[in-house]
């Protein structure tokens, strides 16, 4: 769940929600800059289905420790695992390119959350013997799912690979997978540019303009609420209008006891879903 600050309301929107504006977008990239993703059916679908899983705990919202609804990057272990993991084999269970893209998108999270960087995601404390187990539990199980999920595409499994990707092959069919899953984070990227109170990024790295192409940042910017600049332009048209669905509850934390969470749940429940509307345009 994305918990975006909107004066005095918190605007609630769902992961699946957030995945599914990110599959909306996928769906229209190329360009004279950018090459369309092939097959494309399968690239928009994985990107979709990134964070599918999510619906096991935004069907039934938690709190953080302040009382506030629990935001995506606030994820403790138990919870990340579980709806990554989902993620993964709901997606596998629909397309075959579709299940490897987001087993890769949890792949990377959780390298992202198990190691130094300044990613803005919860960061796991491996001192703990149950979070490394866990953390290595699950990404042992996506080595497997990707290895499966490679044969079922006709890609190779004796390849040298690199948190799931082969990164120095030349191969065709290797490149259209990296170039895909760099659109993906992309894409994810720019959905929460959107959704979050705050764009969490600048610049989106490393993206690809074609398979095999060389690295490459897309620059965005916010300068309303609603109105996101992007450079360079990876869209089929000349601006994109997205509705987002939200909830809304009050800014006002919760209680952190059984209570507290009862009432966030209830007042969540009970909210009507309502949308706003956001246009992304070529940063000028």
């Amino acid at each position: 769940m994305i918990r975006r600050q909107m004066g005095s309301d918190w605007l609630l929107i769902t992961q699946d929600n957030h995945a599914r504006l990110a599959g909306e977008l996928a769906a229209h990239v190329g360009n004279h800059l950018f090459e369309r993703p092939e097959p494309n059916k399968s690239f928009a679908l994985g990107v979709t289905l990134h964070d599918c899983g999510w619906v096991l705990h935004d069907d039934d919202p938690t709190l953080n420790s302040s009382g506030e609804p629990l935001d995506v990057f606030e994820t403790p272990p138990a919870i990340a695992l579980k709806v990554w993991s989902a993620s993964a084999e709901r997606g596998a269970a629909v397309d075959d390119r579709a299940g490897l893209l987001v087993s890769l998108h949890g792949l990377a999270l959780s390298m992202g959350a198990t190691n130094s960087s300044a990613e803005k995601h919860q960061k796991f404390d491996l001192t703990n013997p149950a979070s490394r187990f866990g953390i290595n539990k699950f990404q042992h199980r996506q080595v497997e799912l990707q290895e499966s999920l490679r044969k079922c595409l006709g890609l190779g499994t004796d390849l040298p690979l690199r948190h799931g990707l082969a990164l120095d092959s030349e191969l065709p069919a290797e490149e259209e997978i990296v170039f895909q899953f760099r659109l993906l984070e992309a894409m994810d990227a720019l959905s929460l540019a959107i959704c979050c109170t705050k764009p969490p990024m600048v610049q989106i790295r490393p993206v690809l303009a074609r398979p095999g192409g060389r690295p490459l940042a897309l620059r965005v910017r916010r300068s309303e609420e609603q109105v996101l600049f992007v450079s360079p332009w990876p869209f089929d048209g000349d601006q994109i209008r997205v509705e987002v669905p939200f909830r809304r509850v009050a800014a006002d934390p919760f209680s952190t006891d059984e209570v507290g969470e009862e009432s966030f749940k209830h007042a969540y429940a009970k909210a009507p879903e309502e949308r706003f509307a956001a246009t992304i345009l070529p940063r000028r």
